[in-house]
């Protein structure tokens, strides 16, 4: 487990070319020529759509990275958060159509039930023994690339010593924090969503927390980013989540906010990479899936989006924590399923929402 005072070193600054000019990657062959057999079946498709849930800036990095890696093969984007990504995919296939090639979502649920309906192909990266089994589907359905932190943050021009800050997740529950409290909608924040149901799960919170924090007051956004702005303006001065890419992202926009771990641990939300069977370009799809699996395009996916990559070789981006170094709690919960329609009418009631 790591400290507030790492913690804050590890929410330094990142930049993508140190990363990609770093040792790891002081590789005899180039990607185009590790996978020239992959490339040259997926020349003949000319194409692979790839349905993500990336924030803009990580869509824009891989885009071109790989126009500059792969010219003869388009990659053609569709950009969605994760709570909408998931509905679109499975109204695609209630219709009949396989419209992506590869998705990259956080819920290990979903791909489990997608895997189990047959909607998904099995295929082991030429790297997958090097990434750890906790980051895998044991046949290679899906294989975690990235992941985030999904720890507390606040405005430290507020909290010059972070020691009176809360330390437990109870610990929001003093009256002293009411009304200072952002938190972004678990009904629009995929994130939140997890973070809330994972701690049920694991029995760190009950409802009786839940309603506790539904006193407090709390200043409700769409999304961490919007959170982000509220807590650097100043408008509110602490919340119990922001996820670490948001937190990453201002920082290196020398902006007041910082992101430390609770007593209980940290949630971390994992990302995976999924390829369709049946979808329109296999081969390419096989190829994007070892590209952005491998070294390499695990650096450019984690220093754009502020991820901490799963590959053994890519390094940290701005001396973030490795997973292995921390206490994490598991979100393996059924995210954005029928459970999660019953805790957020849970949740509605215990925030008083109508």
């Amino acid at each position: 487990m790591i400290t507030k005072r790492s913690l804050v070193k590890a929410m330094g600054t990142l930049t993508l070319a140190v990363a990609l000019m770093t040792p790891a990657f002081a590789r005899a062959d180039t990607l185009p020529e590790r996978f020239a057999d992959l490339y040259e079946h997926a020349k003949k498709e000319g194409q692979v759509v790839f349905y993500t849930s990336y924030r803009q800036e990580t869509s824009t990095a891989v885009l071109e990275f790989w126009r500059n890696t792969f010219p003869d093969v388009r990659l053609n984007i569709v950009q969605k958060q994760t709570l909408d990504l998931i509905p679109t995919i499975e109204a695609e296939k209630a219709a009949g159509r396989t419209n992506p090639d590869v998705t990259f979502i956080s819920q290990r649920f979903i791909l489990n039930t997608w895997r189990d309906k047959g909607w998904l192909t099995a295929y082991k990266v030429r790297d997958f023994e090097k990434i750890s089994g906790n980051f895998r589907e044991d046949s290679g359905y899906f294989t975690a690339v990235a992941a985030s932190l999904l720890s507390a943050a606040y405005n430290p021009k507020v909290f010059p010593d972070p020691s009176v800050l809360p330390k437990k997740i109870t610990d929001f529950l003093d009256p002293k924090w009411k009304g200072r409290i952002v938190f972004s909608d678990p009904r629009t924040a995929a994130s939140q969503l997890t973070w809330f149901q994972t701690l049920l799960a694991h029995k760190i919170i009950d409802w009786d927390t839940i309603k506790g924090l539904g006193q407090q007051d709390f200043l409700f956004t769409r999304g961490n980013a919007e959170s982000v702005r509220l807590l650097v303006a100043g408008e509110r001065d602490l919340s119990p989540l922001i996820s670490s890419q948001n937190v990453i992202t201002a920082r290196e926009r020398g902006q007041s906010i910082q992101s430390y771990i609770l007593d209980e641990g940290v949630v971390a939300n994992e990302n995976y990479l999924a390829i369709f069977e049946n979808g329109p370009n296999p081969a390419a799809a096989k190829l994007l899936l070892e590209v952005l699996s491998s070294a390499e395009g695990q650096a450019v996916v984690a220093n754009a989006g502020s991820y901490i990559p799963t590959h053994p070789d890519t390094p940290i981006p701005g001396g973030l924590p490795r997973l292995s170094d921390l206490k994490i709690i598991v979100a393996d919960q059924d995210i954005g399923g029928e459970a999660s329609q019953k805790f957020l009418e849970q949740f509605d009631d215990a925030f008083n929402r109508q």
